[in-house]
């Protein structure tokens, strides 16, 4: 009975599980990360260590998957409200290029060189940068690199998602007493944004790149094809 569909039936099963401790807790409790904890305590008792390969997902996900995934996170990200966010871009840049030159100058005597340039990527770009190095690993011969790769993107999951999940808690309540206090008044240097969180577009008609395509020929399968053009290109 155990077959690729019911791997897939399992691997919902347990993202759903998490959604649902997430809705519960109001995102105390970070989905993904319970999704996590799920997956391990059940490689320890019932749920095969191979169900997310016999899926079929990881190929879905390492190639078609993400190429679709960044073209349609590209669209949603906002040039002026990058520029309006300039400092907290330049925290987060200078935080990870003192996290890796830390890194390089303090570990390689520790635990060697090859598993920090194998766990820094991971550790800074998520899962891309996690498989990336994995593969790079494995070319060169360094399994150890290769699981190491791995392993620090999970464990730091472990500590960064309930991390987050707090930091995204405090804030949330900080912008709503702010709009409670100030009512429907926008704060400087925000923005009104859409349902995607993108800047919302003003009334006044704007110049494309390509023309706007009519509604009856915009299909499904027409995003889809757009999308694959442009995750094809940029790869």
């Amino acid at each position: 009975m155990y077959n690729f569909a019911l791997a897939f039936v399992i691997c919902a099963a347990v993202y759903l599980i998490g959604e649902a401790v997430s809705n519960l807790t109001k995102a105390w409790v970070p989905s993904v990360f319970v999704t996590a904890a799920v997956l391990l305590v059940g490689y320890w008792t019932i749920i095969p260590k191979e169900v997310i390969s016999d899926s079929m997902l990881i190929p879905f996900g390492s190639t078609i998957g993400i190429y679709l995934l960044l073209v349609h996170m590209g669209t949603v990200i906002s040039m002026k409200q990058l520029l309006d966010q300039w400092k907290t871009v330049v925290v987060c840049l200078a935080g990870l290029v003192g996290m890796c030159v830390v890194a390089m100058l303090i570990l390689p005597s520790i635990i060697g060189k090859d598993y920090v340039v194998a766990g820094l990527p991971p550790l800074t770009g998520g899962i891309i940068a996690a498989v990336t190095m994995r593969d790079a690993a494995m070319e060169a011969g360094l399994k150890g690199a290769a699981v190491f790769a791995i392993a620090m993107y999970c464990v730091q999951g472990f500590a960064g998602y309930p991390l987050t999940s707090v930091c995204l808690q405090l804030e949330g309540k900080r912008l709503l007493k702010d709009f409670r206090a100030n009512g429907t008044a926008v704060v400087a240097g925000e923005h009104n944004t859409d349902e995607s969180g993108k800047l919302a577009e003003s009334s006044a008609a704007k110049k494309k790149l390509l023309p706007q395509i009519p509604a009856k020929w915009n299909t499904p399968v027409m995003i889809l094809g757009r999308l694959a053009i442009v995750g094809w290109l940029a790869h």
